[in-house]
Parts: C-alpha cells; structure tokens; sequence
C-alpha cells in the first residue's frame, strides 16, 4: 500500500512552505470574496449605527474613543430590536459558507500547481474543485462534533468538581484543565481538517472526499509530530500577526476619509493574513503527507 511506502519529512521544503504561500493574487481574492459576507453583515449594522447616533452631538466624542454607557445604550437597542441583526448574520454565515470551498479549491490549486496562479487560473480551479471542497467540509464536520462533545463533558467535569466540596485551587485548577483540553481538541480537529485540505495537494490523482479525510486523520496519527508542529507554528505567527494588525485597528480611529480608508486596509489585511496562515499550512501539512505518498505527491514544491 502506498502508506506503507513512506520517508523523511523534508524540513527544508516544510519551511518554505508559509513563504511559497505568499501569493498576492490568492490573497487578493482571499480578501475581495469574503468582503461579500462582511458586508452583508455590516451595511445593515452600519445603517442602524446611522440612524442611532447620527443625530448625536458627541458623536466624534464616541468615534475617536470607547464609551460603555454608549455601547450599553446601543446594545440594549439592538438587542429590542434583534431582528433585522439576526437575519444579517444569518446571510452572512450562509455566504460564508458558500464561499468557503471556493476559497480553499483555489488553494489546493495554488498548492498542486507549486508557482503563482493567475486570477483567472484561481477562480477556475476553485470552481473545479468546489465540489470536493463542499464534500471534505461536510465531512469536518464529524471532527468538530467530536471535540465540540468532549469539550463540553471536560466543562461541565469541572463544573461538578467546582460545586463539590474542594478547594478553591483544586477548582481552579479543574477548570484550567477543562479549558487546555478544549484548546488541545480544536487544534487536533484543525489538523486532521487541515490535514485533510493537503491530501488533495500530496496525491494528484486524489478526487474522493472521503478518501481525502481518512488521509488527514491517518497522517495525524502517523505523523503527529511534523503535523501538529507545521500546523501549531505557522498558526502562531499568523495569529500573532493578526493580534498586532487587530490592536493597531482598535487604536485607529476611521474618522474622515483617510481614517477610514486606513481602518479599510488594516482590517483587509488582517484577512489577508488569516488567508496566508490558511494556504501555509495546507501547503506546510502537503509536505508532510508527500512524505507518506512520496510515488503521488502533487506539484507543489516550495523549493523550486
């Protein structure tokens, strides 16, 4: 069997991969096509902030500052008149959802192709991919329901530990566990859907779903070490990224038109990151599973 016939992982090639990730014009779309569920969300939320504030004296008082009586306020109108916020959410959920496996068919894409694709290239090749994408994320469902259920058993554990009679260390100390166990869950569940993702980048020939997610959950149990290290790096750097990019938005105030074009771009690029830690470590984890199938590994070499 071809998982028989495995070898080395190739660090050199491993950390190439965040930097072969790199691709303006994946990001680009990355970042243009999930603008459509952002704004279906936020032009309603922005039009009822309009018709709430608008009228205010203070409001450049309240722009260039955090105010917790005004957020109360507006909450406790939101929250009378949750309707119309609900059903944006909801439009935009179901838009994310639609898009999302156009967004990772463009990077498998990217990643089999192992050079810079062109817009064009990238949408057709999402596309293609649309329906394998759509399959493999009906399937990460199963993974999530997993750790979603465990995770709720450690909490609800320590929620019976806490109202025992025990210290209130030993309570502590329950929950931190219950909430590291969470953590561990999500990133484990991450890397096999991950993992998953690259299957399609390793093997070429690869076009079942099903098949698709065996192989991410067998390379996390065969490979475990460069698995969880190529996903847990390249996440902490992008999440590091992104915290940065975040405080620097929170301390920008977008009042006038120079304010708000740069809140604009500090906000897309923050996207532009998350799509960069994403490709990263689908091309990172197709490294690793090129190691397991080294006779169907797919085109992405990041060396080249």
């Amino acid at each position: 069997m071809a998982w028989k016939n495995s070898r080395r992982v190739d660090l050199g090639s491993l950390a190439a991969a965040p930097f072969a990730a790199m691709q303006w014009r994946l990001l680009l779309l990355w970042v243009v096509l999930l603008l459509l569920p952002t704004a279906a969300v936020a032009l309603p939320l922005w039009k009822a902030l309009g018709d709430l504030l608008d009228h205010s004296v203070r409001v450049p008082e309240w722009a260039q500052s955090f105010h917790a009586m005004m957020f109360g306020d507006v909450l406790a109108q939101f929250v009378r008149h949750d309707g119309w916020l609900g059903g944006a959410a909801l439009a935009g959920l179901a838009l994310t959802v639609v898009l999302l496996p156009l967004l990772h068919g463009m990077v498998v894409a990217a990643g089999r192709a192992g050079r810079a694709l062109g817009f064009g290239h990238l949408l057709q090749s999402g596309l293609i991919e649309y329906g394998r994408m759509f399959r493999l994320m009906l399937w990460s469902l199963l993974p999530y329901a997993v750790m979603l259920g465990l995770s709720a058993f450690a909490m609800k554990t320590a929620s019976r530990h806490a109202q025992a009679d025990v210290l209130q260390s030993q309570a502590d100390a329950a929950a931190h566990a219950a909430q590291w166990t969470v953590l561990v869950l999500f990133v484990l569940a991450q890397a096999i859907v991950e993992s998953s993702r690259a299957a399609f980048v390793a093997d070429l020939g690869l076009r079942s779903a099903t098949r698709a997610f065996g192989r991410g959950v067998m390379q996390l149990l065969r490979r475990p070490l460069s698995t969880l290290l190529s996903y847990l790096v390249i996440s902490a750097i992008g999440l590091a990224i992104a915290l940065a990019l975040g405080v620097w938005r929170a301390h920008t105030p977008a009042i006038g038109f120079g304010g708000f074009l740069l809140a604009l771009a500090i906000s897309q690029v923050t996207v532009a990151v998350t799509g960069w830690m994403h490709a990263a470590r689908v091309f990172a984890l197709a490294r690793v599973a090129g190691s397991l199938v080294p006779a169907r590994r797919g085109g992405f070499s990041p060396t080249r």
